[in-house]
């Protein structure tokens, strides 16, 4: 049952997750840090409201301010949040800026390749990489090309920034896997858009200023969906789902978020891509589901039905 629940909030998340990118498309009239600042502060508003609530539902001893009026934040959940809070500042400012130049759903099928990137980072970590990586990563190195490369043309700096987005996601979902451990998912949340708004506030102020009224005004409805939905929501939901599944399963319910990026591109944004564009698309999610195929299950069920015809 804890399964079936945790599967659930990483498909709501995914969902959220695709249609962001629309939200994120419509939001690139702020710079991207100052986007993140402020997507940042709803999230951590959203949670600060949420923490109290959650603790009732949940019937725990916990409260927000303890009787010694201190925030109610363990040490793993405040070093684990902060971990998340600069790795996730980095991915959803290289997400935001690529995203000036490049469609939402190609955004978020590139973004997709993280699941192939996982367990890379997981061999450089000291585990030897399956068949199915090795598999996988040259498949994904070809739907990449025929997804972003025009004919004639190199690839487009846009695409680049959205690709090192992907490979600092999947450095955000290992982290998420070791830190979460013995932590109140949505006070680590809390935690990491903190961080994420300090970091990106203090950097806007430096090197972007400060926005217009009108230009604010414009991106409100996108920037609300992103802080409360996509951030405070989305990821929340990412930090509690993980813990109770496997994160291979977790990767590919995750990489679900290309296609729901793809639909509300092309639904609310009116989005086209080339059929060459599509067949790329098609290739990265089949080398998204190759690199997660567990082989070792699939041997031993051919053997099974293979002893099972023989009997």
């Amino acid at each position: 049952m804890k399964k079936r629940i945790s599967y659930l909030l990483l498909f709501i998340a995914t969902v959220i997750w695709g249609f962001a990118f629309v939200a994120q498309k419509a939001a690139v009239i702020l710079p991207a840090f100052t986007v993140g600042a402020l997507r940042s502060g709803f999230a951590s508003l959203f949670l600060l409201a949420l923490i109290p609530i959650t603790d009732r539902l949940t019937k725990n001893s916990r409260r927000l301010i303890n009787d010694r009026k201190l925030p109610d934040i363990n040490r793993a959940e405040l070093i684990g949040g902060g971990v998340l809070g600069v790795i996730l500042s980095v991915a959803t400012a290289l997400q935001q800026t690529g995203l000036e130049n490049t469609d939402a759903g190609k955004a978020a099928f590139i973004t997709a390749l993280y699941v192939v990137i996982v367990p890379i980072l997981s061999a450089l970590l000291g585990k030897r990489p399956g068949m199915t990586v090795i598999i996988s990563v040259p498949i994904s190195v070809l739907g990449f090309y025929l997804l972003c490369i025009k004919p004639g043309m190199g690839i487009e700096s846009s695409d680049l920034l959205v690709l090192l987005c992907a490979l600092v996601f999947a450095c955000h979902i290992t982290a998420v896997d070791r830190l979460s451990v013995g932590c109140d998912g949505v006070r680590m949340s809390l935690i990491q858009f903190a961080t994420s708004f300090v970091i990106n506030t203090a950097v806007a102020l430096i090197f972007e200023g400060l926005p217009t009224l009108g230009a604010l005004t414009e991106a409100l409805p996108s920037l609300l969906f992103l802080g409360i939905g996509s951030s405070g929501i989305a990821y929340t939901l990412q930090i509690i789902g993980q813990k109770d599944t496997d994160p291979a399963v977790a990767s590919i319910i995750l990489s679900l978020e290309s296609v729901f990026g793809v639909v509300g591109g092309a639904m609310l944004l009116g989005e086209e891509m080339s059929s060459r564009e599509y067949i790329g698309c098609g290739v990265v999610f089949l080398a998204v589901l190759i690199a997660q195929a567990d082989l070792g299950n699939l041997k031993s069920r051919l053997k099974k039905c293979k002893k099972d015809n023989n009997s």
